[in-house]
Formats: structure tokens, C-alpha cells, sequence
């Protein structure tokens, strides 16, 4: 009898709740969460607010997990030009908790005001992003909620400068933040705080985040989140050996791609944080470092790949293609923008924009023979999957030298290098990929056999799918959650349910509530 069915262990009904289920880091860690529980004899089911089968990754669209979709109905803001796209987040968490706690209590068949009855109690929740929904579940469901940190929306909000180093030392604080933000900001970033730390248990994706958790939120200092690494499904990952292969996988984008030319990737979505520029000002030096006579590589056969999830919903998105786009005609650099209907690029092209890139698309540039690295540009990101999916894939990487990049990657001047960290300037990146087009066939083999290696030791689903298992059976043994609700958590819970009927009420005669 495998270990997930043993009598020892007992079957838990886990329910994940997320704001949108689209295409990016923090989605493709709570896909493989939930898939990892899954595979480890649990009952998984995941909540959100947003699923396009457009615009999200496979097993979401596939059946290998049941999704639900609760109040998409609200909007995601009133007007592109407001700010106030976290208020409507916080509604649409808060609509998406209170159909769920319906659908969970009210009797009968699924109505309008229990969209999904009958639902099946759960015994625990993990829920990540928005943790406006955790006191509300344990208050309305009375069910044990792990909280999944991946950085402070707080921070995210703009107007902070975060300097927490490998020790723990530096902070955050305000930077050019206006008095009108600090008080629309105020209010969202205490409950944000004080919600977070109703989670039974908190978790993060990495020491980075879990310091500047507690350096963000001072309540939390005293219960720092733990850390629990995202990891990948390194079977997934299997290298594409030859265009024999590739050709398999045709029909899903891959020959708008195929290239035996010398390639950089880049993996991120379209939002000016990425700091994909980076990307793109490094290729343009690296091509000049390039433009004399060389044995081995010539500057025109070089190509730069961005690829990532792209909505045209969002403004950020918008601009920051744009952006890029623009920046390659200053530097000269011919481009070209593929989407889902779009012919195979010119053969000259140097930058090839892909939005929304496919599973296969994406397979095939981390592990054709042709690509020579990625190219991972944000400057404190809170941990950064794509480059663990490049070193189960046995691509080195170059990443930027703070935030989560320096947990997961080891640095070519140390044992078992698997890329190179370096300050986001692009004339040091420009020097790394040099260095990495010019590394010896032995010493490419070597760097490529460690990043397998770390990946699959370090970042494994099955490493995942154990360390959450652990986390909740650990909440789902503590008492009764409604008989151990202290006063605060009572009165907490009852502004809240009175802020979210309130707002809803309203919101209701504009939009209505759907469920799918």
C-alpha cells in the first residue's frame, strides 16, 4: 500500500483558494502545490475569482484539478486609470469566501445564493496573495487556514524600498510614496497584516520573503513565516533531444520558435517589476562585445526570446510590451511580437516577443540544444520559479544578486555552480553571457549535470507535496477552530462579514454573482 494511502495517514479535503488563476510564478507554484497533494491521496479543490482556459496553465484546463470560479462577477476596477485595483480584490476575496461558505451551510440544490451545493466541508484551506479571506474562513467555516507568503502586497503597492540582505539585516521603508497613497494605502496594508496573522500556520517561498514578512509586519515578528521552497515537477521537464523531437510538438507553437541560432530566454511576465529591460540592454552590449571577427560565435546569429503571460486587460502588461518594444527600436535591435495566430517571425529577427507561450513552447526553449541560458532579470524577487524549471532542465541560469534567485542558485565561482548572480547592470550581464556562450562543451555539461542535480534534490514536487502535507495535517489535528476564537478574532470577523455585506450589497444591484 503506497505511503498516501497507509492507515496511519488519514485522507484530508484540502481547498485552495487564489485570485486569479492565470499564467506566472505564483500560479504555476499553487498548480503544483495542489497537484502534489493530489498525488499524495489527498481530496484537492481550488477556488478563484479568475480562470480563463485561455490564459492559465494546463492541468487547470485539463481535469487534473477541479476548479470553481466565485464572484467574477465584480469587477477588477472601475476605471484603468484608478488606483484602486486592491479594493476590488479584496471584494472579489471576500464575495468568492462568502459563496464558498454558503454553498457549504444553506440546504438544497446549487441556488443563487449557494452556487455550488452541496460542497463537502473541508479540513483545511491554503490560500495564498490575498489573505483578506482567512479570518472569514476560519469565522464563517470554522476551518483551519495555512496562509502560502509570497511577498507583501504592501511592498507591491510601490512607494517602498526593500533591503533585507542574506542575514536578515536592513528593512523596509517609504520612498516616494504621496500623502494621498499613505492614506488610501493605510487601512489596506493593517488588514493585510492583521489578517495574515490569523493563519493557523504561515508559510513562505523563501528566508528572503520570510524576512521581509516580518520586517513589513512587525505582529508577525514573533511567529516568522517557515519557510517551504516552491518546487517544480522535474518529470515534467524532460529535455527536447534533437528536432526529430521537437517536430512531435509542432502543433502547439513550437515551429513559430525553432532556431538553431544561439538563444537567450527570458521568462516573465509582462510587468514593468520584471525588469525585462535589463534583458534586452545586455543582449544589445553582448552583440557589440560580438560585432569583431570571432572563432566561435557571430554577433548576427545571436537572438534574445521574451516570453510570458501576457492580458490585454492590464494596463501594466500593455504599457510594459510597449515599452520593450520601443526600447529595441532605440537600440537598434529588429523585433517581432508572436501571439497565438501569428506566422513564424522574419529569420532576421533579433528579439522575439511571444505572449502567452504554450507548455511546449516553453519545454522547448529550456532544453533545445540551442539555448544557451536564461536570463532571470528581477531585482528582489521574492523566490522565482522559472529558474529552478531551467536547472531541472539543465540550462544555467544568470539572475540578478538579492532576494530569493540567491537561495536557488549557485553561483559558477562556488562548487556545483548552476549560473551566475550578478548586480542588475547590464554591462555585467552582457560579460556573463559572454561567458556562458563561450563555456567549453566538458564544462557546459558540468554546470548542466549540478542544475539537474540541485533541482531535483533541492525542488521536487514530491519535496512539496511532503512539506505541505506535513503543514496540514499539523492544523487540521488542532482543536475545534470556532471553539478556540479569541474576542478579537469574534469582533474582527464581524466587521469584516459587515464591511464585505455592505460593499456587496451594493456591488449586487450593479453586477450580479456568477459561479462556473
Amino acid at each position: 500500500m503506497s505511503e498516501s494511502n497507509s492507515e496511519d495517514k488519514k485522507k484530508l479535503r484540502i481547498g485552495f483558494i487564489h485570485p486569479d488563476l492565470g499564467i506566472g510564478g505564483a500560479e504555476r507554484l499553487v498548480v503544483d502545490a495542489a497537484v502534489s497533494l493530489q498525488r499524495r491521496g489527498h481530496d484537492v479543490v481550488m477556488f478563484t475569482s479568475r480562470h480563463d482556459p485561455k490564459r492559465c496553465f494546463e492541468e487547470t484546463r485539463d481535469g487534473t484539478l477541479l476548479v470553481h470560479v466565485l464572484g467574477s462577477s465584480l469587477p477588477r476596477r472601475l476605471h484603468p486609470r484608478l488606483p484602486a485595483t486592491i479594493i476590488f480584490s479584496i471584494l472579489r476575496s471576500l464575495l468568492l469566501t462568502v459563496l464558498l461558505c454558503l454553498s457549504l451551510f444553506l440546504p438544497g440544490p446549487a441556488s443563487f445564493f449557494n452556487p455550488l451545493s452541496p460542497l463537502a466541508k473541508f479540513d483545511v484551506y491554503i490560500v495564498d496573495q490575498q489573505s483578506v479571506c482567512v479570518p472569514l474562513l476560519r469565522f464563517l467555516a470554522g476551518t483551519r487556514v495555512v496562509f502560502y507568503c509570497h511577498f507583501p502586497d504592501k511592498l507591491l503597492s510601490g512607494g517602498w524600498e526593500v533591503s533585507v540582505d542574506k542575514r536578515g539585516q536592513g528593512g523596509v521603508r517609504k520612498g516616494g510614496m504621496s500623502l494621498i497613497k499613505r492614506m488610501y494605502r493605510w487601512p489596506v496594508d493593517k488588514l493585510e497584516e492583521w489578517t495574515t496573522g490569523q493563519a493557523d500556520v504561515v508559510l513562505s517561498n523563501s528566508l528572503f520573503s520570510s524576512r521581509v514578512y516580518t520586517r513589513a509586519f512587525p505582529s508577525l515578528a514573533k511567529r516568522p513565516p517557515r519557510v517551504v521552497y516552491p518546487c517544480i515537477d522535474i518529470d515534467a521537464y524532460t529535455p527536447v533531444k534533437g528536432k526529430g523531437k521537437a517536430k512531435q510538438v509542432i502543433g502547439e507553437g513550437v515551429n513559430l520558435i525553432m532556431s538553431d541560432r544561439p538563444t537567450f530566454v527570458s521568462l516573465n511576465r509582462y510587468e514593468a517589476k520584471k525588469n525585462v529591460a535589463l534583458a534586452i540592454e545586455a543582449f544589445a552590449k553582448l552583440r557589440r562585445l560580438f560585432a569583431h571577427p570571432n572563432p566561435s560565435v557571430r554577433s548576427d546569429e545571436l537572438r534574445l526570446i521574451i516570453a510570458g503571460g501576457y492580458d490585454q486587460a492590464e494596463a501594466d502588461n500593455v504599457r510594459t510590451l510597449a515599452a520593450l518594444q520601443s526600447l529595441c527600436d532605440d537600440l537598434n535591435l529588429t523585433h517581432h511580437t508572436l501571439t497565438s495566430a501569428t506566422a513564424p517571425p522574419p529569420p532576421e529577427t533579433q528579439v522575439l516577443f511571444v505572449t502567452n507561450f504554450t507548455t511546449a513552447q516553453r519545454s522547448y526553449l529550456l532544453t533545445s540544444p540551442s539555448t544557451i541560458a536564461l536570463l532571470y532579470t528581477p531585482a528582489n524577487e521574492h523566490f522565482g520559479i522559472v529558474p529552478v524549471e531551467a536547472m531541472a532542465c539543465g540550462l544555467p541560469v544568470i539572475a540578478a544578486d538579492s532576494g530569493g534567485p540567491t537561495e536557488s542558485i549557485v553561483d559558477l565561482s562556488q562548487p556545483g555552480g548552476t549560473g551566475i548572480l550578478r548586480p542588475p547592470i547590464s554591462e555585467e550581464w552582457s560579460l556573463a553571457m559572454m561567458d556562458l556562450l563561450l563555456l567549453s562543451d566538458n564544462r557546459r555539461a558540468e554546470v548542466s549535470e549540478a542544475g539537474k542535480k540541485r533541482a531535483r534534490e533541492k525542488f521536487s514536487i514530491e519535496t512539496l507535496g511532503k512539506e505541505l502535507e506535513e503543514a496540514c495535517i499539523e492544523v487540521a489535528t488542532m482543536p475545534d477552530v470556532q471553539g478556540q476564537i479569541g474576542d478579537k478574532l469574534m469582533w474582527g470577523g464581524a466587521a469584516m462579514m459587515g464591511f464585505a455585506a455592505v460593499n456587496l450589497a451594493l456591488l449586487f444591484l450593479l453586477y450580479g454573482f456568477k459561479a462556473s
